[in-house]
């Protein structure tokens, strides 16, 4: 006869690999969710793309923009060479482009997920451990939210630098309560479950109720919801740069900044602010479709 306990396990994973099939089946039945997750991969192939070999998609240096201050003065596009004409002072509009893809998602990608960690390990244990140590804490992440989100970003800033390095950890400082409200409610539900008193009878640690039963349960959810958040990070990390409140490396390749270093000259020459603001756009759009395709998927009401 078989091990038991293989059975069991064998039972478990076939189980996850059925609930995987059918978040993934009811996820691509949706038009608008296969758009997204399209988007995504195609900007998430030009980012890695850009990072393994910039050439292999026609940037010579994917970390500079490269000046041409003998023509500043934007140029309409022209194909072969020009693709995306050029914006001021004289860059190809096209490997900028290209470059900057990378580096918004990059640095949004890192703000999102630091963001997410911290929010997510502060609700949870707020939660859980409830108390005097669940009201310090929301208190705490109360002050935060209290504040403007923007103008607490821009005195971080200034207080940490203004390196995109700084810029990112001022956005991920002020990011977090929003996943630490969001993950208390979550594990404060689960943690009312009947199989969290059969594992805390049992005498399964605490450590082991958290770790096996509320953040698995709580990381679906988190996923959803940072999938939806990466567009809106990606926007205000552009808006912080297009205001002025960037690197001292202006010639660094960044949506924001490509469309302000074009501003002055969007009337004459529409295309230095329209492409970088439809490369801006079309990944917004393709990460809210796919959030929510993907929250539509996970819905247990679309499950049954």
């Amino acid at each position: 006869m078989e091990d038991p306990s293989i059975l069991e396990r064998s039972g478990e994973t076939q189980t996850r690999f059925q609930r995987y099939s059918l978040t993934f089946r009811i996820l691509f039945e949706s038009p608008p969710a296969i758009a997204g997750f399209i988007i995504i991969l195609v900007y998430s192939g030009i980012a890695v793309i850009d990072y393994v070999d910039p050439h292999l998609i026609g940037v010579p240096n994917s970390s500079t923009m490269v000046p041409n201050f003998s023509n500043p003065v934007p140029s309409p596009p022209v194909w072969p060479t020009h693709i995306f004409g050029t914006t001021f002072p004289g860059i190809d509009l096209y490997q900028a482009i290209m470059a900057a893809i990378r580096i918004d998602i990059w640095y949004s990608l890192l703000i999102v997920l630091a963001g997410a960690a911290i929010g997510t390990i502060i609700g949870v244990a707020a939660a859980y451990l409830g108390g005097y140590f669940d009201e310090i804490l929301m208190r705490f992440t109360d002050l935060f939210i209290s504040i403007p989100f923007l103008v607490f970003a821009i005195a971080v800033g200034f207080f940490l630098g203004r390196a995109i390095n700084d810029i990112s950890l001022a956005i991920a400082v002020v990011w977090w309560p929003l996943y630490a409200r969001y993950a208390r409610g979550q594990a404060l539900s689960i943690k009312e479950n009947m199989y969290i008193e059969a594992s805390r009878a049992s005498g399964v640690s605490g450590w082991g109720i958290v770790s096996k039963h509320i953040i698995p349960n709580v990381l679906t959810p988190i996923f959803v919801q940072i999938s939806l958040d990466l567009g809106t990070i990606v926007q205000i990390f552009a808006g912080l740069n297009f205001i002025g409140f960037a690197s001292s490396n202006t010639l660094l390749p960044e949506l924001g900044t490509l469309i302000s270093d074009g501003f002055q000259y969007a009337v004459s020459a529409p295309w230095v602010v329209l492409y970088p603001g439809l490369a801006l756009l079309i990944f917004t759009i393709g990460m809210n479709l796919f959030g929510d395709g993907l929250r539509d998927a996970l819905d247990p009401r679309n499950r049954t």
